[in-house]
């Protein structure tokens, strides 16, 4: 949504790549849930955008969005966009996560090609311009490996954990991942692996997502977590694969869109 190439104009440019930057890290805790063998319910694999942003003026920055995403452009975005309060993000300067959430590159690509015409695109980035300011964006794959069986999803209020991750052996991690969401505990919360395409903070390669109804929900159950024969042999097995770049909470303000496209 955000990721379009507007017109010729530098200063619209510009206002474009600072939304971009705000949008992918919202996309991370969504997808649809299907059932496996373990019994776990794990998240499909959409595709998306994360920008981290720093906003001076978050009630006119929702109220953009909002306006936005109910304009006749917005309504026929396939995908959906979430707005985060950053609560925690170590040295960072962002305050604010947008996340761009598309069930396909294809829908991305139909997403990119209606904004690039829309004067409500344009209006958008106008209206952003002067409180908000890009720090950073990303691009990002759903790996389809995690547990959803909470179908805690996005909606004001949930709170997630990011684990920003440099994983040096994707595929030994990804399987000392699986046998660890197997058979670990979740209790009220949900897990899922991103695959980061392009543009992750670092040498960022993948992120993981707890999600639960609120900060103490997801922090509660990662202590949890940390005590279980389970999590400490993953932790063992990946320990000279893995490097946390790092670890970022937010709480959800506002969901939009239309992930049916």
């Amino acid at each position: 949504m955000i990721e379009t190439v507007l017109f010729n104009e530098d200063i619209v440019e510009a206002k474009m790549k600072k939304l971009i930057n705000i949008l992918v890290v919202l996309a991370f805790a969504l997808g649809a849930n299907v059932t496996v063998a373990d019994n776990h319910a794990t998240p499909s694999s959409p595709v998306g955008m994360v920008y981290g942003v720093n906003v001076s003026d978050p009630q006119a920055f929702a109220s953009a969005m909002g306006k936005y995403w109910n304009s006749p452009t917005g309504k026929k975005i396939p995908g959906i966009a979430i707005l985060r309060q950053v609560v925690a993000a170590g040295e960072s300067p962002i305050s604010h996560m947008v996340s761009v959430l598309h069930p396909s590159y294809e829908a991305m690509d139909a997403a990119f090609a209606i904004n690039a015409a829309s004067e409500d695109w344009a209006t958008l980035l106008s209206e952003i311009d002067g409180v908000s300011e890009l720090v950073s964006s990303s691009m990002f794959e759903g790996t389809g490996l995690g547990s959803t069986d909470n179908n805690v999803g996005a909606a004001p209020g949930v709170a997630n954990l990011y684990v920003l991750i440099s994983v040096s052996d994707p595929a030994q991690y990804t399987e000392a991942w699986t046998r660890m969401i197997g058979s670990t505990d979740m209790g009220e919360t949900d897990t899922v692996l991103i695959s980061m395409s392009a543009g992750g903070l670092g040498s960022t390669t993948h992120v993981a997502a707890v999600s639960g109804k609120s900060v103490g929900t997801v922090m509660s159950q990662m202590n949890a977590n940390r005590s279980e024969d389970a999590f400490q042999t993953f932790l063992e097995e990946v320990r000279d694969i893995r490097t946390i770049e790092q670890n970022i909470v937010t709480v959800d303000m506002a969901v939009f869109g239309n992930m049916g496209g």
